[in-house]
């Protein structure tokens, strides 16, 4: 059964980072030894297991020393995209955020991706800049403007397959 869960960074990440390092490090070529990060120490995480019992998706909520909310990190195992897995992931960060009393939640987000984000009702708020080569997109959003629903209106059945944006979930 597809379910997600919870963690703090006090709890064994090892699952999250070793799902991050193969989708990050192996398979789009960033640099291992940058990938973890101070934030790692202070963050939610939000764990998406497959059918069976394989992490399939991740990424991460946490405050900056601004009182910022940072969503970050998001990534779906290859064999997983397009399927929901990235959907329940971040839609359980987005939730947590809000109980959390999050006025609003920003993101960076590869160019690619920027159309998985605005599904949820993201949208860019800065310059793009480059992170290790690759093109990223500052986005925000307002805690009032949030759509849990995603794409779908949580009607996953409805969504298209060859929806683009699911192509980065």
């Amino acid at each position: 059964m597809v379910h997600g869960k919870y963690f703090t960074s006090s709890g064994d990440i090892a699952p999250i980072l070793a799902l991050r390092k193969e989708v990050f490090c192996d398979e789009q070529g960033f640099d291992p030894a940058l990938e973890r990060d101070k934030y790692d120490d202070m963050a939610f995480y939000a764990l998406v297991y497959d059918e069976n019992e394989k992490p399939a998706a991740t990424g991460r909520l946490f405050i900056d020393g601004q009182n910022r909310f940072h969503i970050g990190r998001m990534c779906t195992r290859k064999d997983c995209r397009g399927q929901g897995y990235g959907d329940l992931a971040i839609r359980m960060l987005l939730d947590l955020a809000l109980r959390q009393n999050a006025p609003y939640i920003v993101a960076d987000a590869q160019l690619p991706a920027v159309g998985f984000y605005a599904k949820y009702g993201f949208k860019p708020c800065g310059e793009i800049f480059l992170d290790e080569g690759v093109e990223h997109q500052p986005l925000r959003i307002e805690a009032g403007e949030i759509v849990l629903g995603g794409h779908c209106g949580g009607n996953c059945a409805a969504c298209v397959e060859d929806c683009p944006s699911r192509e980065q979930e």
